[in-house]
């Protein structure tokens, strides 16, 4: 009887292992079976066949140059090859930053290989649709040495987009660097922005009409370029470089270099007596001028903003525009905005202008 019962139990644990061993085997053959179906996967599977664009001519480009993320990327962002496949070889060339490529490209003619190591220095000065701007009006040239140089040395000093707009506001933190404005005309000697040429016209007729044929406002500084300006700021620097930036910003950041700005008789003998002076005074300047420029001041104040012009930089809203007051450099701005300026007290900084 008890030989009956061990061999029971003798032949429970053989059946036990038998089964086991088949469970063994089974799953041996299934997984067997995955990896060799993984493999013919593996191997007919296609990257590109989420990607829409893909074409027998630029398949095998795309897979020599784009791996598993960068083909996930331009699918996700509906990438399309023409925004990209020219750059793809140049060295450093990043799926992530085509657009900007292109974006140059389009905007601003030159070699793909420059504008791919252009926009992988710079990229973080500026978006797609900044970049198109800013490349509408300044050359690679130009913002490479304004970002490598200008914009490190002044921190923080911000490149205008777009500095053609009417009412660009120039200060110790933004500047148009070289820029130099289209629409200009010749006024004598000068150069203004052809709105502005018509408005002092009108303006000079004016004044003419009422003090005589004799008086003029007289026109002595317009459209200053950007070299022009380095220079004047340097000898004025010597002056009094204490006080200079008060009276005349440095070039880029000198809003005669926008083509809306004029300087009239007695703008740099009041720019003189500023620097000169220990404390300002400009009562005691004032005092100081000959009767025809009193008289001028006067009549600017009273008259300008009829055709267009404002006193960019008025008497007590020197905390505003961080500029001293100069009743000979006008800013054009159009008629009703110079009507709201004059009639509200206000300047540019705190005004919401328009173009008319």
């Amino acid at each position: 009887m008890i030989h009956d019962i061990i061999a029971k139990e003798v032949k429970l644990v053989q059946n036990k292992k038998t089964n086991i061993e088949a469970r063994v085997i089974l799953i041996l053959i299934c997984l067997g079976v995955f990896c060799g179906c993984f493999w013919v996967m593996n191997q007919t599977y296609d990257p590109l066949a989420r990607y829409p664009y893909a074409t027998d001519e630029n398949r095998d480009i795309l897979l020599q140059y784009l791996d598993s993320e960068d083909i996930d990327y331009i699918i996700s962002n509906q990438i399309q090859p023409e925004e990209f496949i020219e750059f793809i070889d140049e060295e450093g060339f990043n799926i992530r930053y085509c657009r900007l490529y292109y974006t140059a490209a389009k905007t601003q003619a030159q070699s793909n290989a420059y504008i791919v190591n252009f926009v992988n220095r710079f990229r973080q000065h500026f978006s797609a649709n900044t970049l198109k701007t800013l490349l509408e009006h300044y050359s690679y040239v130009d913002l490479t040495t304004f970002y490598e140089n200008e914009a490190i040395r002044q921190q923080p000093l911000k490149l205008v987009a777009n500095p053609s707009q009417m009412f660009v506001i120039l200060n110790a933190d933004t500047s148009v660097y070289k820029y130099a404005p289209l629409n200009l005309v010749q006024t004598g000697s000068l150069s203004l922005h052809e709105n502005l040429a018509q408005a002092w016209e009108r303006m000079e007729n004016a004044y003419q009409s009422m003090l005589g044929s004799d008086a003029s406002l007289g026109l002595v500084k317009g459209y200053t370029p950007y070299d022009q300006v380095f220079t004047e700021y340097t000898t004025l620097s010597q002056i009094n470089p204490e006080r200079v930036d008060q009276v005349y910003l440095p070039a880029g950041q000198n809003e005669l270099q926008l083509g809306y700005t004029i300087g009239l008789q007695g703008y740099q003998e009041w720019i003189n007596g500023l620097l000169a002076q220990e404390t300002v005074d400009y009562a005691a300047l004032k005092e100081g001028l000959e009767e025809s420029l009193k008289v001028k001041i006067s009549w600017l104040e009273e008259n300008a903003y009829r055709y267009g012009f404002v006193i960019r930089y008025p008497q007590d809203k020197e905390s505003v525009t961080g500029h001293l007051y100069n009743p000979f450099l006008l800013r054009y701005v159009g008629t009703e905005n110079a009507r709201a300026m004059q009639e509200n007290n206000k300047v540019m900084e705190e005004m919401k202008l328009s173009e008319e």
